[in-house]
């Protein structure tokens, strides 16, 4: 009797160490399963998207067929501490594979378990986060899909509908590597067409009321690049744009329900069977360290007319752009 009850302690332990902070949704093991960790940054639509394409190609897989996929899915909401706890889990649990949504968390992972295979979906800049050695090849077991924003795309479409602008206004948390970069090549790009560029820093989406408030007299217009703590927030940024009457120009279709004026979106359920079509090519035997980064190139422009309407902008200025869809 002591023995059983001895035994129940150590597994209520056990159990309370490993869930402490980490929101993880388990399957049961199985064995002769392909085990899959899923970690997660936040809880935003694009990742839900990643997601859902990853785990639909994932499973049609004829590589994978009569094999049991189970699922480990964790979430880390934004907490580093919490990111850091799901690493080590990662680095723990013999995963077949991991998939990441999210650069501080393919960071972490990388860092803890550099023997597990990690396929990273939507990565903006997987060299300049020290994930990749190149675009060409990884050099490590890591494979992505990347949705860097073509900023060829985005001044166009700013351009044609915003020509007078000439103080564009950005959110973004500095920390988060993706987003760095983004900001970075779009502020060399903006100085060639007398833009300035006006960064606010965003640490947690908790500062977002009193950051974006900060712009208010001082942009001509706002971008918000695709920056997780910036998208966990859009819904207090697109309320200060509608009530402060500036343009607002987002990198996903779902800113346009949140007051954006326009959206540079790629379609994220795409880029994440795309990743899961990276992974069966590992599974047919090729070398993780070889496979280049799969990019993206053809995103769609989203452009709201009721938007348009109230600032008073002629649509036919975006009409011989490439790929836009006028909604109301």
């Amino acid at each position: 009797m002591k023995l059983k009850r001895g035994l129940l302690f150590l597994v209520a332990i056990a159990i309370l160490a490993t869930g402490i902070g980490v929101q993880v949704f388990r399957s049961p093991r199985t064995i002769g399963a392909y085990r899959v960790a899923i970690v997660s940054i936040a809880e935003i639509d694009p990742i839900v998207e990643l997601r859902s394409g990853f785990k639909s190609e994932l499973e049609i897989l004829p590589e994978l067929k009569g094999r049991k996929i189970v699922y480990t899915e964790m979430n880390a909401q934004g907490d580093a501490a919490v990111s850091s706890q799901i690493a080590d889990k990662v680095a723990t649990d013999g995963f077949d594979l991991v998939y990441v949504l999210g650069t501080p968390l393919a960071q972490a992972i990388q860092k803890r378990a550099p023997n597990v295979l990690m396929v990273q979906g939507a990565v903006t800049d997987p060299v300049a986060a020290g994930l990749a050695d190149s675009w060409d090849g990884s050099g490590r077991k890591y494979i992505a899909t990347s949705d860097l924003p073509p900023e060829d795309s985005i001044t166009s479409l700013m351009r044609s509908l915003t020509p007078d602008a000439r103080r564009l206004g950005v959110l973004y948390n500095p920390g988060e590597a993706n987003s760095a970069v983004v900001v970075s090549r779009l502020k060399v790009r903006l100085s060639k067409q007398n833009v300035q560029l006006v960064e606010v820093p965003l640490a947690t989406t908790a500062d977002a009321a009193g950051s974006v408030q900060s712009l208010a007299g001082r942009v001509d217009s706002i971008y918000v690049p695709p920056d997780n703590t910036a998208y966990a927030a859009i819904k207090v940024i697109g309320e200060f744009a509608t009530s402060n009457s500036i343009p607002l120009f987002g990198s996903t279709t779902d800113t346009i329900a949140s007051g954006a004026l326009a959206a540079v979106s790629l379609d994220y359920r795409e880029l994440g069977r795309e990743s899961a079509l990276l992974v069966q090519r590992v599974l047919r035997g090729e070398h993780p360290e070889k496979l280049p980064i799969q990019v993206n190139r053809a995103p769609k422009l989203v452009v709201s007319q009721s938007r348009a309407k109230q600032f008073g902008i002629d649509l036919k200025a975006v009409a011989s752009l490439p790929n836009v869809e006028i909604r109301e």
